[in-house]
C-alpha cells in the first residue's frame, strides 16, 4: 500500500499542486492539539457564461495556492483552523482573439471548520466540514484594439462531507463538495489606449451553480506524528482538483 501511496504521489506531482481545502490530519485532532500544514492545492471550476454570439457556453477557471495552515483541536469532535499564504487566478480559454487573463501571485488568507464523529479510539470517522478562502487578482486580457483589466476579490465557500476508514497508518476517505464563488470585480476599459470611463466599473457576483464533485483522498501517518494526505476531487472534465498537504500534529 506505502508503494501505492508514493506512486499516486508521483505521477500527480507533475500535473499541479491542487484541490480543496485538504492537508490537515484526516480524522479530527482531539482536544489540546495544534496540527500545522503546509499545503499546496488548484481548483479548476466551469462557470456559465453568455458568448457575444448568444450561444450558451462555460468558461474554464483555474486557481492555484500555497498555504500554511494551523488547526486547532477545540474538543474531540471540533477542529477549527486558520490559514495564510498565496494565490493566483487566470481564465484559460476566453473569448478569440483576446490574451488569457492571468493573475499574479498574491495574498490569500482563509479558515474552516470541521465536526467528526466518532471521536474516540475507533477506526472510523464521519465528518460534515466547511472551508473558505479568499485572495484579491489583478490581471488583463487584451486584443488588437480593447485591453480590459480586471480586480478582483476572489472567495470560495466550500461543505464537503467525508467518511473515512483507519488501515493502521492508512486513512483513506471518500467524500462530497460543493464550492460557492463570489467576491467583487472591478473593471477597467481602454480601446486604442484611452480608458473608457462608462464601460466597466465594479460589481459583485455569486456563483453558486458550481457542480458537486466526488472526492477520494488517503491520509499517511508517518513518524513523529507527520501526515501526508493527497486528495482528489471532480465534477467533469472542466471541474476538476487535486490536493497534497504535510501537516504534523503537536501537544
Amino acid at each position: 500500500m506505502y508503494k501505492f501511496v508514493l506512486l499516486l504521489i508521483a505521477i500527480s506531482a507533475p500535473i499541479a499542486w491542487a484541490g480543496g481545502l485538504v492537508g490537515r490530519p484526516a480524522f479530527c485532532v482531539g482536544s489540546d492539539v495544534v496540527a500545522m500544514t503546509l499545503e499546496f492545492s488548484d481548483m479548476h471550476y466551469a462557470v456559465k457564461a453568455v458568448s457575444l454570439q448568444g450561444a450558451d457556453k462555460k468558461d474554464k477557471i483555474e486557481t492555484q495556492r500555497g498555504l500554511l495552515r494551523a488547526t486547532f483541536g477545540i474538543t474531540p469532535g471540533i477542529d477549527a483552523d486558520i490559514a495564510l499564504g498565496t494565490a493566483n487566478l487566470s481564465f484559460p480559454g476566453g473569448p478569440e482573439g483576446y490574451s488569457t487573463f492571468r493573475s499574479d501571485w498574491s495574498f490569500a488568507w482563509g479558515g474552516g471548520i470541521r465536526l467528526g464523529y466518532p471521536y474516540g479510539e475507533e477506526p472510523w470517522q464521519l465528518q460534515l466540514s466547511a472551508s473558505y478562502i479568499g485572495f484579491k487578482a489583478e490581471g488583463e486580457t487584451a486584443s488588437e484594439q480593447k485591453t480590459i483589466t480586471n480586480y478582483y476579490t476572489w472567495q470560495e465557500f466550500s461543505p464537503t462531507l467525508t467518511a473515512g476508514y483507519r488501515f493502521g497508518r492508512l486513512t483513506p476517505y471518500v467524500g462530497l463538495m460543493r464550492t460557492i464563488l463570489f467576491g467583487t470585480r472591478d473593471t477597467r476599459v481602454e480601446f486604442l489606449g484611452t480608458e473608457r470611463s462608462g464601460v466597466g466599473g465594479k460589481e459583485n457576483y455569486t456563483d453558486g451553480k458550481q457542480k458537486p464533485q466526488g472526492l477520494l483522498g488517503v491520509d499517511w501517518h508517518l513518524p513523529d506524528n507527520y501526515y501526508l494526505t493527497v486528495q482528489i476531487s471532480a465534477s467533469g472534465s472542466n471541474e476538476w482538483g487535486f490536493s497534497l498537504g504535510l501537516a504534523q500534529a503537536l501537544k
